[in-house]
C-alpha cells in the first residue's frame, strides 16, 4: 500500500533538493561564454533549384573550469536554411536543426594540452565552418619548446562541417609545428581507415615587413580499392600589405591522376581562393587555377575588395571557370561585422553552361 506524503513531508523533501542544488551565480563563477549570430541573404541567377536564400546560424560556446588544470567545454549549433522557388517565387524550408557540437575534457598543464570526448577537427583536412568538424576522440598537443610543439589525434565517427561523416572509419593524425624567425611550417600526416593509406600535407610561411608567402603541397596514397594513383597538390601565394593597401596574386595545381588530399571543403588546404563560389581546386585532377585579390581600406572601418580566379580543368571533360567578384566588408562595432559582395562566374568549355551570378549580405556578431 503506497502511503501518502503529507503536506509537511512534501516541502521539506522540497527544501532538501533546493539546498543540494547550486546557486546559479555559483555555478556561472569563471564559465568562459562565446560564440556568433549570423544571419546571411543570398541571391542567384542561374539554373538552381532556387532564386533567393536565406540563413541564420548560431554557435554557443561554455568552458566550465573543473580545476586549475581541467574544463568542461560545451558547444551548440544552430543552423536554418529557407529557399525561394524559381519562376514561383513560393519558399521552402530547408535543414533546420540545433545539434550538440562539442562536448569534452580539457586538460592543460605546464607543457601538454589534451581533449577528449566530442571534440572539434581542425585541421588542414578538415573544416572549420558551422561548429567545425567533429569527431569521437582525443588530441594531444605537446609543446616541446618555444620553436617546436608535436600533435597526435585518434578519432572515431568523424562528421564534416556539410554533416557528411567518415562513419565509422578510425581517423589517426600527428603533426609538428615549427616556427624560427620568420618562418613557420607544419607537417602533418593523416591515415583514415578503408578511405586513405597515408596523406602528408606540408604547410610553410614567410614573412618579413610587408610581404608574406604561403606554400602548401600534399601528397596522398588512397585506399587500393578506390584508386591505386599517388593524389598530389601544390599552391602557392604571395600577399603583401601596406597603408591600407592589400595585393595577392597565387597559382594552385593538382596532380594528373587526382588530387584528392583533403576530406572537407571547407578545410583551410580546400579554400585557398579569395573568390566565393569558387573557393578551391582539390579533389579535382588535372586542374590548374590562377587567382588574386586586391583590396583597400577605405576608412578605418570600411575595406573594399576585387577578387578573381581563372581554372583550367585539363581533363576530358575541360571544365573551366572564371569568377569576379567584388566586395566589401565594414567593421560596424568590434563585434559587429557586416560583409556583402557580388560574384559572376563564367563556365566555358565543358562548363558553359554553368554561369551564375551570386550576391550575399551577411551580418555576423561575435562574442
Amino acid at each position: 500500500m503506497i502511503k501518502k506524503l503529507s503536506l509537511a513531508a512534501i516541502i521539506a523533501a522540497g527544501s532538501m533538493s533546493v539546498a543540494s542544488a547550486t546557486p546559479l551565480t555559483e555555478a556561472i563563477k569563471g564559465v568562459d561564454f562565446s560564440g556568433y549570430l549570423r544571419l546571411r541573404a543570398y541571391s542567384e541567377s542561374s539554373s538552381y533549384d532556387y532564386n533567393n536564400r536565406y540563413r541564420t546560424t548560431a554557435l554557443f560556446k561554455f568552458a566550465v573550469p573543473v580545476s586549475e588544470d581541467l574544463k568542461f567545454v560545451n558547444a551548440y549549433a544552430y543552423d536554418w536554411n529557407i529557399y525561394s522557388k524559381p519562376h514561383s517565387g513560393a519558399l521552402a524550408d530547408g535543414d533546420s536543426h540545433v545539434n550538440n557540437v562539442k562536448l569534452f575534457l580539457k586538460y592543460k598543464k605546464n607543457n601538454l594540452t589534451a581533449i577528449a570526448g566530442k571534440i572539434p577537427v581542425a585541421t588542414p583536412v578538415t573544416g572549420t565552418g558551422v561548429g567545425e568538424a567533429t569527431a569521437a576522440g582525443a588530441v594531444a598537443l605537446y609543446k616541446v619548446n618555444d620553436s617546436l610543439t608535436v600533435a597526435g589525434a585518434a578519432l572515431a565517427d568523424l562528421v564534416l562541417t556539410d554533416q557528411v561523416s567518415v562513419g565509422g572509419n578510425y581517423t589517426y593524425a600527428v603533426a609538428a609545428l615549427a616556427s624560427a624567425g620568420n618562418l613557420k611550417a607544419q607537417l602533418w600526416g593523416f591515415k583514415v581507415q578503408n578511405i586513405i593509406d597515408t596523406d602528408i600535407v606540408a604547410r610553410v610561411d614567410y614573412k618579413m615587413n610587408n610581404v608574406a608567402a604561403h606554400i602548401d603541397y600534399a601528397r596522398a596514397d588512397l585506399d587500393h580499392d578506390i584508386t591505386d594513383d599517388t593524389q598530389t597538390y601544390f599552391n602557392v601565394n604571395v600577399d603583401y600589405k601596406a597603408n591600407g593597401l592589400e595585393a595577392k596574386v597565387g597559382y594552385a595545381q593538382t596532380g594528373e591522376d587526382g588530387g584528392t588530399v583533403t576530406l572537407d571543403g571547407d578545410s583551410s588546404l580546400a579554400s585557398a581562393f579569395s573568390t566565393e563560389q569558387k573557393t578551391g581546386i582539390t579533389d579535382q585532377a588535372d586542374t590548374s587555377a590562377i587567382y588574386g585579390k586586391i583590396g583597400y581600406d577605405v576608412t578605418k572601418k570600411a575595406n573594399t575588395f576585387l577578387a578573381v580566379t581563372s581554372i583550367n580543368d585539363d581533363t576530358t571533360a575541360d571544365a573551366d571557370y572564371d569568377e569576379y567578384m567584388v566586395g566589401v566588408k565594414y567593421a560596424y562595432t568590434k563585434k559587429m561585422r557586416v560583409y556583402a559582395y557580388y560574384s559572376m562566374l563564367d563556365g566555358k568549355n565543358g562548363a558553359d553552361n554553368n554561369d551564375n551570378n551570386e550576391a550575399r549580405i551577411e551580418f555576423k556578431y561575435s562574442f
